[in-house]
């Protein structure tokens, strides 16, 4: 299992603390709680307290083939979405365009006013440089077309599930909630821990469609462009002085700095990646 960065391990069990976040631990115990009685592979919850919860421990094995985990990923979207009465919505959930490109902007702006050292300056150039041209090409207001919501782990990826006794678990639900099927799909292909294949995606994307009885409208790609650039600000947010959490701030100065090399690399790394329809 992967674990967040507030979380402790011990011999038998995953603890989970929340000191300062009660919005994740508040959705974290919700979805856990909803999904234990529907015959849905996910970690045995153990017990929650205001602040702190604990999970029984797994030995998990890494997913490796893309094919399995978009299998089980459409099983267990269709399983979580049986429900109907679900009342949070995922942590900044797709509602409309405007807000999509509020959010980008606001981030943008953090990661434009912080100094960068000389090292990092030349990728952190290019990767601001693709941004601002995909803020420049977007449009100001753009129609969102209505659809059903579907419940979304959101921080979807092979990092948040595992094999456990020949069945695929999922975990990690901080950020769950229910979105707009854009935002699934492109949360899916450009999660940060996986290069996705293209033809996985489609794949899954046509099954989603006919499960959920919906279909991608025609301004898909330029939402996908935003939520692309969207994901490579999540990653830099490392840089952000006040984003630095309590773990990090124990590691001395040379490992920070390394982490934060691999995720400007990360993101630089993902300008490359094709848009799905590209």
């Amino acid at each position: 299992m992967k674990l967040s960065n507030n979380s402790i391990k011990s011999s038998k069990n995953i603890l989970k603390k929340y000191f300062l976040d009660s919005e994740r631990i508040k959705r974290e115990k919700y979805f856990y709680l909803k999904f234990k009685n529907k015959n849905i592979n996910i970690p045995k919850l153990l017990s929650t307290s205001k602040n702190n919860i604990s999970f029984k421990k797994y030995r998990f094995k890494k997913i490796k083939s893309q094919k399995l985990f978009f299998d089980e990923l459409l099983n267990f979207l269709i399983k979580t979405n049986r429900e109907k009465k679900y009342s949070l919505y995922a942590k900044e959930n797709l509602v409309s365009y405007e807000l999509l490109l509020s959010q980008i902007k606001k981030r943008f702006k953090k990661i434009s006013e912080i100094n960068i050292e000389k090292k990092y300056i030349k990728k952190m150039k290019v990767i601001k440089s693709y941004v601002k041209k995909i803020l420049k090409e977007s449009p100001s207001t753009l129609k969102l077309n209505s659809c059903k919501n579907i419940i979304s782990q959101s921080d979807i990826g092979f990092h948040n599930c595992g094999i456990f006794n020949n069945k695929v678990f999922f975990y990690d639900f901080e950020y769950s909630g229910l979105d707009h099927p854009i935002k699934l799909i492109c949360d899916t292909y450009y999660q940060p821990e996986k290069r996705i294949s293209k033809k996985y995606i489609l794949n899954f994307k046509e099954k989603l469609e006919k499960n959920f009885k919906f279909k991608l409208p025609q301004n898909f790609f330029i939402f996908e462009k935003l939520l692309k650039v969207k994901m490579m600000l999540i990653i830099l947010n490392i840089l952000i002085p006040s984003n630095i959490n309590n773990k990090y701030k124990l590691l001395n100065k040379v490992k920070l700095k390394k982490i934060k090399l691999d995720r400007i690399n990360k993101a630089y790394k993902y300008i490359k990646i094709p848009f799905i329809y590209e």
